[in-house]
């Protein structure tokens, strides 16, 4: 039988350390002194112990240590932690690279100014979600909405007459909505295109827009507030404008592959 300085020593592991394992059930001593306390370990547990501090060294949880030792399996727990650490760490440099694109795309000087817009009408497919899973919206829902809703504009002889919108807007009990829209050359029968289409007019405004044009080939990752409305929202804050209402227009001029910017516009 070894003592616990002993078995400490054979292994690696502080007694500090074996104590633990021992109240965790991961490692349990062979005998206990009732009236001492003092842990024995018997020399066949040192491969154990030896494997409890190699997982241990590699990250691997305590339960999974248990788990490993009980079917005898100590490689088979690390193959599948270096698994998951592999996965956590691509996650993690796509995390870094996104957030990095983001910060970057914040630095690039963006153009504010007023402009008089005439009353323009429109049709509007809506996508309604909960706020938590507004970042689930991507370009590609507002693609094939944009796609759809083109299609039927067209045939229905309404236009479309000028560039697409999207806008985002609080909708009730928590929701937000995504409205994906085309201008039209007059306004669509109440009811057009079903009970997810919003007809309306937008009305004479004026508008303060903000126009960002990105580095060649820069895309900014899904998920984050654009750049654009960031340095809206902060000529807001430095006019001293106070608004009636926050929705904000999106426009993209141009393509990927040509020079293209983003222009966000709110009424005030």
């Amino acid at each position: 039988m070894l003592g616990i300085g002993e078995f400490a020593g054979l292994t690696g592991l502080s007694v500090k350390a074996l104590r633990h394992y021992d109240d965790k059930g991961v490692l349990t001593p062979s005998d206990v002194d009732d009236r001492s306390g003092y842990r024995r370990y018997t020399e066949a547990q040192v491969r154990a112990g030896v494997e409890v501090r190699a997982l241990r060294d590699a990250g691997v949880a305590l339960p999974e240590v248990a788990a490993a030792l009980a079917v005898d399996d100590a490689l088979g727990a690390l193959s599948d932690h270096q698994e998951r650490v592999r996965v956590r760490r691509s996650e993690e440099d796509r995390a870094f690279a996104d957030a990095e694109t983001a910060l970057r795309a914040l630095r690039v000087p963006v153009e504010v100014m007023e402009r008089r817009v005439d009353a323009v009408p429109y049709v509007g497919r809506v996508i309604t979600v909960p706020v938590d899973a507004a970042d689930e919206l991507t370009d590609d829902h507002a693609n094939h909405l944009f796609e759809v809703l083109f299609a039927q504009v067209h045939e229905a002889g309404l236009g479309p007459a000028g560039t697409f919108w999207t806008t985002i807007r609080a909708g009730d009990r928590g929701q937000v909505e995504l409205v994906c829209c085309w201008p039209t050359v007059r306004q669509a029968d109440a009811g057009w295109g079903g009970p997810d289409t919003e007809v309306a007019v937008l009305p004479a405004r004026t508008e303060l827009i903000a126009t960002w044009r990105p580095a060649a080939g820069e895309e900014l990752p899904d998920g984050y507030t654009h750049p654009a409305v960031v340095a809206l929202f902060e000529a807001v804050g430095a006019r001293g404008i106070a608004l009636s209402d926050s929705e904000v227009r999106q426009r993209v001029h141009g393509s990927s592959d040509q020079d293209w910017c983003v222009e966000v516009a709110i009424t005030i």
